[in-house]
């Protein structure tokens, strides 16, 4: 991503999606992500858990990447849209 889309990436998940903190459905999902994480945890060894955070930490970075290319996607055919409009 060039400096201007990480800007515009950064105003987006800045005001644009504090609505996700409104929904209930993503509020009760993540609830159950996190009680059910714990809830594996505590049938885990030491190591066992330290794999289990490296898991979470790619499939985390994973989602992050297909959010940026979604985002990159979503502003290219914008631009396409506008110069269709104008033409």
């Amino acid at each position: 991503m060039d400096d201007l889309m990480k800007c515009l990436y950064q105003f987006m998940l800045e005001h644009r999606m504090g609505s996700l903190r409104d929904d209930r459905e993503y509020c009760e999902l993540s609830l159950n992500v996190e009680l059910q994480t714990e809830r594996v945890r505590g049938y885990l060894t030491g190591e066992q858990r330290k794999e289990l955070n490296r898991l979470i930490d790619a499939t985390s970075r994973q989602n992050s990447m297909v959010i940026d290319h979604a985002f990159q996607a979503a502003l290219a055919l914008s631009k396409e849209l506008n110069t269709l409009v104008r033409a």
